[in-house]
């Protein structure tokens, strides 16, 4: 009768698993992704905003620039006052100062009037008086007034400060009249003169001129209707839209300038800036999204490729641990007295077979050989080198072999500059009847015997792995199993970690066997579980002998 070998959940090599692998997606005719919309409208979104942002900074420059336009043209306003001021302050005076001598005072005014001056004509008035002393220049408009509105216009002159500002602002001839009387006591004489206004008050904005780039209207007072109109370069009145307005003091009254401009006041770029900005976001959210797009495809199709992979994977993976155990014994013998169990872990990395192997074979009825070997490498020529040392050793025992003469004929089997591989062997032979066990060891760890007093690894002669060359020869060493002992059996896969030393891990080993206190079988699940709780590199074969009670 025999028994199965335990695998810890390993797949029956009998029957073999089919796996299923799955193609890669396919990246045509697939909708676009929600990732994808996603950058597109956050890139809509910020374009928006930085074109929004732009434009804003574009229209206060234009409004900053446009206000500083209009504050020059009324200081180019206010220099011009002097031209108006001067020669009727002058006149006046003189007249006053020469009781009615007016000839003097058409001197000054003279050169003022006509061409190139401020006035189209000018003349001095008496108070009282609706007819001028004399007059220069056009025939002036004030004079074909009525004449209590002649002396309103002068009396308003003497009770200012300033000159008078008299708008005839209607008819075809508009005009614009200023009256200044002398400032001194007891006054009698104005100076008054008129200057012409373009026909229905519109003038054409000279191309040469500092401020060719603006539209204007100017108005008598502070408010913006025609009647006040003085002139203006629009017919659409008033000025809307984007505008800047400045009101200056003129004589006694007041100026108001409005302008706006006829194009981009400000430098050219701050104006395509905006447009730059909207094409250059819709370009980058646009190309973005398609490379977002591109990317998630492509990462579908890598995480296909990967799935598919870690099919394959996994079908060679189980493949070769299929491979592995069909190699190894698929029943242990029960043999009358002894209780044998067996724990085989392939490693969690690679799909490449490997070489570490047990077996069990029953002698007679009283004796048992035990085997634990490890082929260095891995892959198909160290599993082939694992079956044939395995198959030997089994043929040597049935020839009646002891285990220094089963190693000593296994060296002339394997060369490892040969073949290109060596194998650390434990071979043993069990006398169930006297409880001992005789051990020959070619490079191999030595086992570890667990009692209820402690636990200690075996002392043998370890001579050279089978493939090595070696003068010496193997020396038997035989020791006596204490009563409800545990033998353990191992490859070096269970205790050796990289970067760890091998004493720190047979000291695991040790506290681990010496942990539990449960059946064969169960504590060499807990041990594996302990020693290595997530899984090693290498392959583990541990195998297990107790004496019954």
């Amino acid at each position: 009768m025999a028994r199965s070998a335990g695998t810890d959940g390993a797949t029956d090599p009998r029957r073999m698993r089919s796996v299923r692998v799955a193609a890669p997606p396919d990246l045509r005719h697939r909708r676009i992704r929600t990732s994808t919309v996603v950058v597109l409208a956050r890139g809509l979104v910020l374009t928006t905003a930085a074109t929004h942002a732009a434009r804003e900074v574009n229209d206060e420059n234009e409004d900053r620039l446009l206000r500083q336009r209009t504050l020059e043209a009324a200081t180019v306003l206010n220099g011009s006052l002097p031209r108006i001021r001067v020669p009727l302050a002058a006149a006046a005076e003189l007249a006053q100062g020469t009781d009615g001598d007016v000839e003097a005072a058409e001197e000054l005014l003279l050169d003022s009037t006509g061409d190139g001056g401020p006035f189209v004509g000018a003349a001095v008035f008496e108070l009282g008086t609706p007819d001028p002393i004399d007059a220069i220049g056009v025939e002036l408009r004030l004079v074909e007034a009525p004449p209590e509105e002649i002396d309103a216009v002068l009396r308003a002159a003497l009770e200012g400060d300033d000159f008078h500002v008299a708008p005839m602002l209607d008819g075809e001839v508009p005009r614009l009249g200023y009256a200044y009387a002398s400032q001194a006591e007891g006054a009698r004489y104005v100076a008054y003169a008129e200057a012409g206004l373009p026909p229905n008050r519109r003038q054409v904005v000279q191309q040469d001129s500092a401020f060719d780039d603006l539209d204007y209207a100017i108005y008598i007072g502070t408010d913006e209707v025609d009647e006040q109109l003085l002139i203006a370069s629009l017919e659409d009145l008033p000025i809307e839209g984007r505008r800047a307005s400045e009101t200056i003091v003129f004589g006694d009254t007041e100026l108001r300038i409005v302008m706006t401009p006829r194009g981009h006041v400000g430098a050219d770029v701050l104006q395509w800036l905006p447009w730059l900005i909207l094409a250059t976001g819709l370009a980058l959210a646009i190309g973005a999204a398609a490379l977002t797009e591109r990317l998630l495809r492509q990462r579908t199709h890598a995480e296909g490729l990967a799935g598919l992979l870690a099919d394959m994977y996994a079908s060679q993976r189980t493949i070769a641990v299929e491979l592995q155990h069909s190699l190894l014994p698929q029943e242990l013998p029960v043999v009358a007295g002894l209780d044998v169990g067996v724990r085989y872990e392939p490693g969690v990395e690679g799909v490449d077979i490997g070489g570490d192997w047990y077996d069990v074979v029953a002698l007679d009825e009283h004796h048992v050989l035990v085997v634990v070997g490890d082929v260095s490498g891995r892959g198909i020529p160290a599993a082939a080198v694992m079956a044939s040392m395995r198959y030997a050793i089994r043929a040597y025992a049935a020839q009646g072999d002891p285990p220094t003469a089963i190693l000593r004929k296994l060296r002339e089997l394997l060369d490892v500059t040969r073949d290109g591989h060596f194998a650390t062997v434990l071979c043993g032979v069990i006398d169930v009847r006297t409880r001992e066990i005789t051990f020959a060891n070619a490079g191999h760890p030595n086992a570890l015997l667990v009692s209820p007093t402690g636990a200690h690894f075996v002392t043998t002669d370890v001579a050279a792995p089978i493939g090595v060359p070696s003068i010496s020869d193997h020396d038997a060493v035989t020791i006596a199993i204490p009563d409800d002992a545990t033998l353990l059996a191992f490859t070096d896969g269970l205790f050796e970690r990289r970067g760890e030393s091998i004493d720190v891990g047979l000291a695991k080993l040790r506290e681990a066997a010496l942990r539990h206190d449960v059946g064969l079988d169960e504590l060499l699940g807990l041990i594996v579980a302990d020693v290595v709780p997530d899984g090693t590199d290498d392959d583990i074969a541990l195998l297990g002998v107790r004496w019954q009670t």
